[in-house]
């Protein structure tokens, strides 16, 4: 059988087929055209994009500082009540006895601290009662006595360093129930009542202290001279001390334990909030001189 050689398609069909594929063509360069423009964006809708994200971030960041604040301020009190805790613990091993001495409302625990280079450390009794040994070398050593939101303000000192860092610790006692065992009169108007205290405060017992849970034991450094009935030394330095972003306010614990955020008013001894004073028989005399 012999093979039939193949015809060859129509001239009017090879045209038509060159057009159908030429419209191909034209199809896909133009879809390609389509998709490469949609791959771009316009001025306008970028302007749009980063209203939309400025605006967001105009939200969020408040609310994050805000978060973060919240944070340091409940980190902070969470140190407040193991410190106070430990006092209770050091108070039943010393007959009651508060520890008294120069500086022992601020080397009553913590580690070393920059504030004396050079110097041999001497022990601190709080540490051992917080699974700490009693001298700390290091900075990283004692950290529940470093408050999160710690950025100095410790007044005559570096402007901006810790006092954590300086001190050894963050926290200042009530210089009434745990420091000098002789309360130094700060202003005229209050020496009958600093010499009634002082009259009381040697060998001082937690058994003649008055009102646990309306007495201050110990806080953040800057309350101290917050409370003093003297001017404070420097403004810049009191901002930095308020710690938790309300002005004349601190973290404070007082001797039952409880902890709160205070608003320390300045030479005030008794509030219907706190008290200073170990001793409720003297509270009538501080308001008298308070109001005067």
């Amino acid at each position: 059988m012999k093979h039939q050689p193949r015809k060859s398609p129509p001239k009017d069909m090879e045209v038509k087929t060159d057009q159908t594929r030429d419209v191909r063509t034209l199809r896909r360069e133009k879809t390609k055209l389509q998709v490469q423009d949609r791959k771009g964006f316009t001025l306008i809708e970028l302007l749009v994009v980063v209203a939309v994200i400025a605006v967001l971030l105009a939200i969020l960041f408040p609310a994050m500082r805000r978060a973060r604040a919240v944070a340091k301020r409940i980190g902070c009190q969470s140190n407040l009540r193991q410190i106070a805790f430990a006092w209770h613990i050091y108070l039943d091993d010393h007959d009651g006895r508060f520890l008294q001495g120069r500086y022992a409302n601020l080397e009553y625990g913590g580690w070393k601290g920059t504030r004396s280079p050079g110097a041999e450390p001497l022990p601190r009794p709080l540490n051992t009662y917080l699974a700490l040994p009693p001298i700390v070398e290091t900075e990283d050593g004692a950290e529940v006595f470093c408050c999160p939101g710690d950025r100095g303000g410790v007044p005559g000192y570096a402007l901006r360093e810790k006092a954590y860092r300086f001190q050894g610790t963050s926290y200042q006692t009530n210089i009434m129930l745990i420091g000098p065992d002789t309360v130094l009169v700060l202003s005229d108007r209050f020496q009958p009542l600093h010499e009634e205290v002082n009259e009381r405060l040697q060998h001082l017992t937690v058994n003649a202290v008055d009102n646990p849970s309306r007495l201050l034991l110990i806080g953040d450094t800057g309350w101290i001279n917050q409370w003093k009935p003297i001017p404070h030394p420097d403004e810049e330095w009191k901002e930095l001390a308020e710690w938790h972003g309300r002005v004349d306010c601190h973290n404070l614990a007082f001797l039952d334990g409880h902890v709160g955020l205070l608003c320390i008013e300045k030479g005030i001894y008794v509030t219907d909030a706190y008290s200073i004073l170990p001793f409720e028989g003297l509270y009538e005399m501080a308001r008298e001189l308070q109001e005067q």
